[in-house]
């Protein structure tokens, strides 16, 4: 799944449904979900007063119980409050009409993804946390009208209720999940199937786009302070070699891993200097002028070229799906691992592209760097008039999932606005430089 797929166009929501229409369906959904909610909820309580379980118990035991059954439904809740932020993200709607509320308030103050999440987050939380005021009026106040419900009874059912929620908040979150899946795998074209590297090549690098120079330019910079004569990977290299030449004055070898062999044959026809092979020349020239030469010369192009030529040594098959991406090779080796525009082009999913980030900062040995980039804000990009996944991230998403892996004294995360891409569909891009810090080693006294 890995691959380079560029920063392409997003599309906005996949599911594109008018306003009006998804508050429709989330009132609908936020029905049917409070009803089904409360019948779950109740059943769970009755079943459990009935069951007799906590007959003979003390009250003390009993309202420990109760406690208990509160983080059974907080963690049930969790779940489900991610998969509603996923299905707002993906598709405007949601089963909770005040969590939609909430997020299409924040959203229309153009807030970022966090403030988003919160005000969504806090619009479910809100209106779980409201419905409970049901249950224990009526399980109270049952108690103080009839002498045959004790207090203990009425703690009971609402233990029993809380779990029934629990059970109930996991399904929903299953649900949503499994519908996000089913959407998904209608709306994005297929990696195996659908993928033609010449109809990306044509799409977008015919010339040196706002977008590449941004990134290029960046990883320039990034390259001077990394490690020299270590051998460098291109992770999710894809068909192109637009970034691997700034790689070629610092690097001892140079790896290039994609997961489609289609990718990787469009590379070996432009290293046997095959006639119809795309030409690079104009990326080999920009990325020249941001190391420092002002006009670069013909010969100092071919110049570059013939050392990437040379230093490419080794084209393998990878696969970010797997938990060791590079498969049987030594993912300890490369102290510096270049990878852009790869994991969030390989799935729609937020949570797998955070699984696959950290899948390819795990490449990186101890006092490497990882240089990365990721479409901003895109759920889809087109190529040859198909659409490809992209999980909607922005450089807040790249320093949370980043962080716990460098530190955030070891990272730098750029958001670049790219207003001129208009007509591409996208609005901007997340570009990030990460080193690993070394290993500590202490003396012996």
């Amino acid at each position: 799944m890995a691959m380079n797929t560029g920063a392409r166009t997003g599309r906005g929501p996949i599911l594109d449904l008018g306003g009006t229409r998804r508050w429709i369906i989330t009132l609908a959904a936020t029905a049917a979900s409070t009803y089904a909610l409360d019948a779950v909820a109740t059943a769970g309580g009755l079943l459990l007063v009935a069951s007799q379980i906590h007959s003979g118990a003390d009250h003390l035991f009993i309202l420990v119980f109760l406690a208990s059954t509160y983080v059974a439904w907080g963690a049930g809740l969790r779940v489900n409050l991610r998969e509603n932020w996923a299905l707002l993200e993906g598709t405007g709607t949601s089963t909770n009409l005040l969590s939609k509320a909430a997020y299409d308030l924040v959203t229309l103050r153009a807030w970022r993804a966090p403030a988003r999440k919160f005000a969504a987050g806090a619009g479910y939380v809100g209106t779980e946390v409201a419905k409970e005021a049901p249950y224990y009026a009526g399980a109270f106040g049952a108690a103080l009208l009839t002498d045959s419900i004790s207090a203990n009874d009425a703690l009971t059912f609402l233990g029993g209720a809380n779990l029934g929620a629990a059970v109930y908040e996991y399904g929903l979150a299953r649900g949503v999940r499994a519908f996000l899946r089913r959407r998904d795998a209608r709306a994005y074209a297929a990696f195996e199937t659908d993928w033609v590297p010449g109809e990306y090549l044509a799409d977008y690098y015919s010339t040196v786009e706002a977008d590449e120079r941004r990134t290029i330019a960046f990883f320039v910079a990034a390259m001077r302070d990394a490690a020299p004569g270590e051998p460098v990977l291109f992770f999710g290299v894809g068909p192109t070699l637009h970034h691997v030449f700034l790689a070629a004055g610092k690097a001892s070898e140079i790896h290039l891993g994609d997961y489609l062999p289609a990718n990787l044959r469009e590379i070996e026809r432009w290293i046997a200097r095959d006639e119809a092979a795309h030409d690079w020349r104009p990326f080999v020239r920009y990325t020249l002028e941001c190391e420092g030469l002002a006009c670069p010369t013909e010969a100092q192009i071919s110049e570059r070229e013939d050392a990437t030529r040379a230093k490419i040594t080794a084209m393998f098959e990878v696969d970010i799906r797997r938990v060791d991406p590079l498969g049987p090779r030594d993912a300890a080796a490369y102290g510096t691992v270049i990878s852009a525009y790869c994991a969030d082009s390989a799935t729609g999913d937020r949570g797998t592209w955070e699984t696959y980030m950290k899948r390819i900062a795990g490449l990186v040995r101890p006092g490497g760097t990882l240089l990365t980039a990721a479409l901003g804000r895109s759920h889809g990009y087109l190529v040859g008039g198909k659409t490809f996944p992209s999980p909607n991230v922005d450089e807040n998403d790249m320093r949370a999932v980043l962080e716990p892996c460098f530190g955030r004294e070891n990272l730098t995360v750029e958001a670049c606005e790219l207003a001129e891409q208009g007509s591409h569909g996208y609005a901007s891009i997340v570009l990030a430089r990460a080193q690993r810090a070394r290993p500590r080693f202490v003396g012996n006294a």
